[in-house]
């Protein structure tokens, strides 16, 4: 949320606060706010926007800003709280985090209808003067308002103004239809038409980095065509989705800067000149979706103040400094979605959530290659509605070749997808949509290849032990128990695979063993004891003669004691007179009351 000036105030979607003295400034005439908004604006967008000088387009002009002051005069008071303080200080405007905050109150059904006044008015003028820029900015702005994406494309699609502003609002409208190639597509028009300093301007990530002066000095002093390409790293591990066919956080910097540009153009609810800092503050956390009025109390000498509050929940989809320079050894933690103090924030339109699932990455070897199971699990602690649900495991090597895309429709709550790799380390993408509550669970770490010289897999955790006479990779795959977290005293499965030569004539041992990490001495001496399985729960160790079918896979249900809540390390140990091995995994064991 945004205010203006040190205003406290709560916490919702992000707000923008106005004073009501200020308020009732006029808006500035649209050239003048233009350069308000774009203050490096080249001269060769001088003639930009295009105006007509009809009768339609000079009452639609009237309107506008007729509609912004009633708009403003009548909005309702928001209770969400006035402890919220200012997280960021951008000139005029203080912004703040407003994820779970309490919803902005409900729109005035007059000011809907007015709107729609409006439209009927904007449409008028954009029919009698189609290559006005002005009048299709604003048409497409307050369809997008009304809720009416289908509309706003249409009133884009018919504007005959500048090229590069008819695309940018194609652009736009695309994008908030969840048309995510067709934005691309338009935007891309938008890059190729527009003036070359607008480009560089509208392309640049300055604002959602650092603020740091060597970092933005080092950013900046970089040739435009030089940083776009340097920034295709940065905008790749920061899309949402890469199971999406385009780059939609992309469009989303880009849809940020049109609808800016529209806003400067008029006057809008918090009736200031739209400068600098409005522009910073929509660039990094987007535009504001509702507005409302709110003050200090009764106490509160100061008028009510606007607040604009901005979609939610919205995250940080920045990846960090240590993903950026090696993507393919990053970690979960590179990806903090919830990151405090973020320099920038972002809400999926298809999306009322993302969230971090249980997850595991196995390694299974195939010769040279390496498969891949991402097993995930969407039960307990996860929101994510009913079924079916839309699976993908993504693997990107950083090395311009295309990305390893496995697709699974309909899939089951809890499953492992499968996906084949070559010699070179990946960056692993395990992303579940549930399209019914437009819930997102993902997950991004790094997966090294498993080396030639292991003699066994890493160790899968199914929700049983697998039935299948022959068990297989590919038979264990829907049973994956889709994460390390488990309750004290239940049985799990495990699925493996042994890569030592084993034979009746030359049977392998199999040692199995759970060992408490962390321990405390007393545990220990509890343990040497053999008074508590607390330090080690499970030990067993046990012959392998081989499979008739001469096949690699293993699997066993386990049978875990109740214990402790903490982390324990299974170990699975082969050991044959062909050579030893051994595979480890993080067992999480939680408290069956939590």
């Amino acid at each position: 949320m945004r205010s203006l000036g040190l205003v406290r105030l709560s916490p919702y979607i992000r707000r923008f606060a106005v004073p009501a003295a200020m308020m009732l400034v006029s808006s500035l005439s649209v050239d003048a706010q233009l350069a308000s908004a774009q203050p490096t604006a080249p001269r060769d967008t001088a003639s930009f926007p295009r105006r007509s000088n009809s009768a339609e387009s000079e009452q639609a002009r009237q309107a506008q800003d007729a509609f912004e002051q009633t708009h403003r005069q009548g909005l309702r008071f928001y209770n969400g709280g006035a402890d919220a303080t200012c997280e960021e200080q951008i000139n005029r405007i203080c912004y703040w985090n407003n994820n779970g905050d309490v919803p902005p109150p409900a729109e005035r059904n007059d000011a809907r209808i007015e709107r729609l006044q409006l439209i009927e008015i904007l449409t008028r003028a954009a029919k009698a003067s189609p290559s006005d820029d002005w009048v299709a900015g604003m048409l497409v702005r307050y369809d997008i308002e009304a809720d009416r994406a289908d509309s706003s494309l249409k009133a884009a699609r018919n504007c005959a103004g500048t090229t590069w502003w008819c695309s940018a609002l194609q652009g736009l409208a695309l994008h908030s239809l969840n048309q995510h190639l067709e934005a691309k597509n338009a935007f891309d028009k938008m890059l190729r038409t527009m003036p070359e300093s607008m480009k560089c301007s509208w392309t640049e990530i300055a604002l959602w980095l650092s603020n740091d002066s060597t970092v933005q000095r080092n950013y900046r002093g970089r040739p435009c065509e030089q940083r776009m390409k340097d920034d295709e790293r940065l905008f790749r591990l920061a899309q949402p989705l890469w199971g999406l066919p385009a780059n939609d956080l992309y469009s989303e910097l880009l849809a940020r800067h049109t609808i800016s540009l529209v806003h400067g153009m008029g006057r809008i609810p918090y009736d200031l000149t739209f400068g600098a800092d409005l522009l910073e503050s929509q660039v990094r956390y987007g535009w504001p979706v509702n507005w409302s009025v709110q003050n200090g109390g009764v106490a509160d000498p100061r008028p009510p103040q606007v607040i604009g509050h901005e979609p939610t929940p919205s995250y940080d989809f920045l990846p960090s400094a240590n993903a950026l320079a090696n993507p393919t050894a990053a970690t979960i933690a590179d990806f903090p979605l919830n990151a405090k103090k973020a320099r920038m924030r972002y809400a999926p339109r298809y999306a009322s959530g993302f969230q971090v699932p249980p997850y595991q990455f196995a390694r299974f070897r195939r010769g040279d290659s390496t498969v891949v199971a991402g097993a995930y699990r969407l039960i307990r602690d996860l929101e994510m509605g009913r079924a079916p649900y839309n699976a993908t495991l993504v693997l990107d090597a950083f090395d311009g070749k295309e990305p390893i895309v496995v697709r699974k429709d309909n899939a089951p709550a809890n499953a492992a997808l499968l996906a084949t790799i070559g010699t070179s380390p990946f960056l692993a993408s395990l992303e579940i949509i549930a399209p019914a509550s437009k819930r997102v669970a993902r997950v991004r770490a790094g997966v090294e290849p498993l080396a030639k010289t292991k003699l066994i897999s890493d160790v899968l955790l199914l929700t049983k032990g697998d039935p299948s006479e022959h068990p297989t990779l590919e038979s264990a795959a829907p049973l994956a128990f889709g994460g390390a977290d488990i309750d004290g005293g239940t049985t799990i499965g495990l699925y493996w695979e042994n890569y030592l030569k084993v034979s009746p004539g030359a049977p392998a041992t199999t040692s199995i063993r759970a060992t408490r990490l962390n321990a405390s001495f007393f545990q220990k001496l509890s343990s040497s004891l053999k008074l508590s399985k607390a330090v080690q729960p499970v030990s067993q160790r046990f012959s392998d003669p081989g499979r008739p079918d001469g096949g690699s896979g293993r699997t066993l249900a386990l049978g875990w004691p109740e214990v402790p809540a903490g982390d324990y390390q299974l170990t699975i140990v082969v050991q044959s007179a062909a050579g030893k091995d051994s595979t480890s995994t993080i067992i999480k064991v939680r408290n069956k009351n939590n």
